[in-house]
Order: structure tokens, then sequence, then C-alpha cells
């Protein structure tokens, strides 16, 4: 009876066992939803006029993109984006005039520039741990340029610099990386072509103006900000 009484008093002012609840793992970042962003960053010129040969220019490009993906399988993404930007781009090429007239040459200096820039395309991506998604996208795009080339004809004597302005359309693709860094919250680096095709513009001025062909192409190199509702 004194043994029984002992151990029981024993076991008694033995500690409770106590249990850790094992940690919860981090939910992955869905990216399914819509957001809105701002980006910024560097674009590049590659223009040709038949008559001129190419010509080129670097400038900044900044604005604003709108979109919704939906994240299916698992680990794709498909989803749509709209961008509007800004563009600093602003190309320039000396050439010669010919006077239909007095069939005297002269020098002239072209300028195009792109001073907005828009898209609307589809994307398709692949997410992986982390938060990460490695997309490609394509789709439809516009610019507007405004061109115009100034020279003085010997025949005219007063400098002559007619303008024209135009709104092109075009495709354009690009590849890019986008990282989910926070709850709601990703930045992307991406790479974008944008091909407005070889058309005819015509400038026109007080007292003269001509017509020419030129072939517009856009490069860009951008860094990026979105908010996921």
């Amino acid at each position: 009876m004194i043994v029984l009484t002992a151990t029981g008093g024993f076991a008694a002012d033995l500690p409770a066992k106590t249990y850790t609840k094992a940690p919860v793992a981090p939910k992955p970042f869905s990216w399914t939803g819509c957001f809105a962003g701002v980006n910024a960053g560097g674009a590049f010129s590659d223009d040709k006029i038949r008559s001129l040969g190419d010509f080129s220019s670097a400038g900044f490009v900044g604005g604003g993109q709108i979109g919704c993906d939906y994240q299916f399988a698992s680990t794709w993404v498909v989803g749509v984006e709209g961008r509007a930007a800004w563009s600093s781009l602003n190309s320039q090429t000396p050439g010669r005039g010919l006077n239909p007239i007095t069939g005297i040459t002269f020098p002239t200096h072209f300028t195009v520039r792109n001073d907005f820039l828009a898209s609307a395309t589809a994307r398709l991506g692949y997410s992986f741990v982390g938060g990460w998604l490695i997309y490609a996208r394509g789709g439809a795009a516009w610019t507007r340029e405004k061109e115009d080339s100034a020279f003085t004809d010997p025949f005219y004597v007063l400098p002559a610099d007619p303008k024209g302005t135009q709104t092109r359309a075009g495709w354009t693709a690009g590849a890019g990386l986008d990282w989910a860094f926070a709850p709601h919250w990703s930045t992307n680096v991406e790479y974008g072509y944008y091909d407005f095709g070889d058309n005819n513009y015509l400038l026109t001025g007080p007292v003269v103006g001509f017509t020419g062909n030129l072939k517009d192409r856009i490069h860009t190199v951008t860094v990026g900000l979105n908010y996921h509702f």
C-alpha cells in the first residue's frame, strides 16, 4: 500500500507532455486575377527610308498597363494585357532633295519622332517555385509618327520644313520574367519588339510638300511593377 501510494505521488509530479504544431507552409502565389501597374525603360528605333537608307535612335519609354491572368493545370498561366506609353524616340538622318522644276539638288534633314506607343496582347507563361513566371506575349500595336524634313531649296530661297503626323498599326511580340515578391505585388523585366511595316508618308508645308516611304521598327526593354487585385 505504501509503495503504491509513493508511486502514484511520483507520477503526479511529472510535467505534462506538450505538443507543437508543425509549421504551415506558405500558400503559393496564384496568378489568377486582374492587375494594374506602371513600366519604364529604354526604347531603340530601327528605321529605314528607301532613298536614304537605315538610321536609328535610342530614348526613354514609360507608361502603364492593365490586364488579367488565369492560372490553370497548376503551373500554366494565360492572360491579356493593354499598354500605353510615352516615348522620347527621335531619329534623324541627312539626305538630299531634288527640285523637279530646276533639277537642282539640295541637302535635307529628315526627322521621325515616335511619341506614343501602345499594345493589346495575349500572353502565355509557366509558373515555378518562389512566385516566378516566365512568359511570352504577342498581339497588336500602335504608334504615332511625327515626320519633318528641313531644307533650303535655292529656287524658293526661304527655309522649308514640311511636316506630317500618322498613327500606324502593326504587331508586337516579346518575352519576360515576372516575380511575385509579396501577396499582391509583382515586378517584371520584359523585352518587346514592335513592327509597323513599310508605309508611305505625306509631308506638307506653306512652301512645298512631298511624299516618301518609311519602315518603322522599335525595340524596348522595360521594368514593370504591378498590383494584383
